[in-house]
C-alpha cells in the first residue's frame, strides 16, 4: 500500500517543496494550509486552521478515510514576528505559540492512532532559533524552543507506540516567512547565508528514508548546534554581534494587522 504523508503549511515555501519531495518519493501526500492560501483545485490541498482542535479533527479524519494510513505527520505550519519584547502586544505573542506550538500538539494528537497503526514518524519544522536564543524575534524563538522541548520528550514517550520523531532546525531560508507582524523600522536579520526550501525538504525528506532524528539544514544552522553546546555564552555574543538591523526599532506595542499563510520558511 502507498505510504501517506500529512504536510501542514504546505502552501508556504518549506511545504510545497516537501510535497514534491515526498511525491517523488511515491508518497500520496496531503497538504493542509488555511483555506485562503491553498491553491484553487490542487486536490493535494486541504483547507484547515490547525489551531481550532474541530477543523484539525475533521481533517484527519477525512484523511484516515480517503488514504486508510498517516505513515509520516510533517509539524511544518509556522509563523514569526519580528521586533523586539515590547514591540508586539500579547495577543501576538499568543498568535505565534498558537500556530508553532498549539498547532503541531493538536494535529500530532489528531494523527496519533493513524501513525501507531503504521508505525510512523512526526517530522517537526524547528529552527536554530528553536534549541538556541535568536536577537530580534522572542516571540518566535520562545514558540519554537516549546515545540522542540514538547517532541524532544514525545520523541521518548511514543517509541513504544513504534512511533519515531525528527527534529528539523533550519538556518534562514531564502523569502523569510509568513509573519504576524513586523516592527516599524525593523528589517529581517540574518547571520550567515541563506538557503532554499528546497534544499530543507530535500533533507528532510531523506532523513525520513534514513530514519534520523535530527537534521540541521544549512552551514550556519550545523555551526549554531555545535557552537551552542560547547560555548553557549560565545554563541551568544557572535550571534548578537552579526543579527544586522537596518535601523532600531521604534519601541511600540504592535498587534495582529493582517492574515498571513500558516508559512515556515524560516
Amino acid at each position: 500500500m502507498t505510504k501517506v504523508a500529512v504536510i501542514t503549511g504546505a502552501a508556504g515555501g518549506i511545504g510545497r517543496a516537501m510535497l514534491q519531495r515526498f511525491q517523488q518519493q511515491g508518497y500520496t501526500v496531503a497538504g493542509l494550509d488555511l483555506p485562503h492560501a491553498c491553491p484553487a483545485g490542487d486536490p493535494r490541498f486541504l483547507g484547515c486552521d490547525i489551531t481550532d482542535e474541530a477543523q484539525v479533527r475533521t481533517v484527519f479524519e477525512h484523511v484516515v478515510a480517503t488514504y486508510g494510513r498517516i505513515d509520516v505527520l510533517v509539524n511544518n505550519a509556522g509563523i514569526s514576528a519580528i521586533g523586539a519584547l515590547m514591540d508586539h502586544d500579547v495577543a501576538t505573542y499568543r498568535h505565534v505559540m498558537e500556530v508553532n506550538y498549539i498547532g503541531a500538539l493538536l494535529c500530532t494528537r489528531a494523527a496519533l492512532p493513524a501513525l501507531t497503526a503504521a508505525g510512523g514518524r512526526i517530522v517537526v519544522t524547528s529552527s536554530v532559533a528553536g534549541f538556541a536564543p535568536v536577537l530580534g524575534r522572542p516571540a518566535y524563538v520562545g514558540a519554537k524552543h516549546a515545540v522542540t522541548g514538547l517532541f524532544t520528550a514525545l520523541r521518548h514517550e511514543l517509541a513504544p507506540q513504534g512511533i519515531s520523531v525528527t527534529m528539523v532546525h533550519p538556518t534562514f531560508v531564502v523569502g523569510g516567512m509568513g509573519e504576524v507582524d513586523r516592527a516599524a523600522g525593523v528589517e529581517r536579520p540574518v547571520t550567515g547565508p541563506e538557503i532554499t526550501p528546497d534544499d530543507v525538504a530535500r533533507l528532510v525528506v531523506q532523513a525520513v528514508l534514513d530514519g534520523r532524528d535530527l537534521v540541521l539544514p544549512g552551514r550556519t544552522a550545523k555551526l549554531a548546534w555545535w557552537a551552542n553546546r560547547l560555548s553557549p555564552r560565545g554563541y551568544a555574543w557572535a550571534m548578537a554581534r552579526r543579527l544586522r538591523r537596518t535601523a532600531p526599532p521604534t519601541p511600540r506595542i504592535a498587534s495582529i494587522t493582517r492574515p498571513v499563510s500558516e508559512e515556515t520558511t524560516r
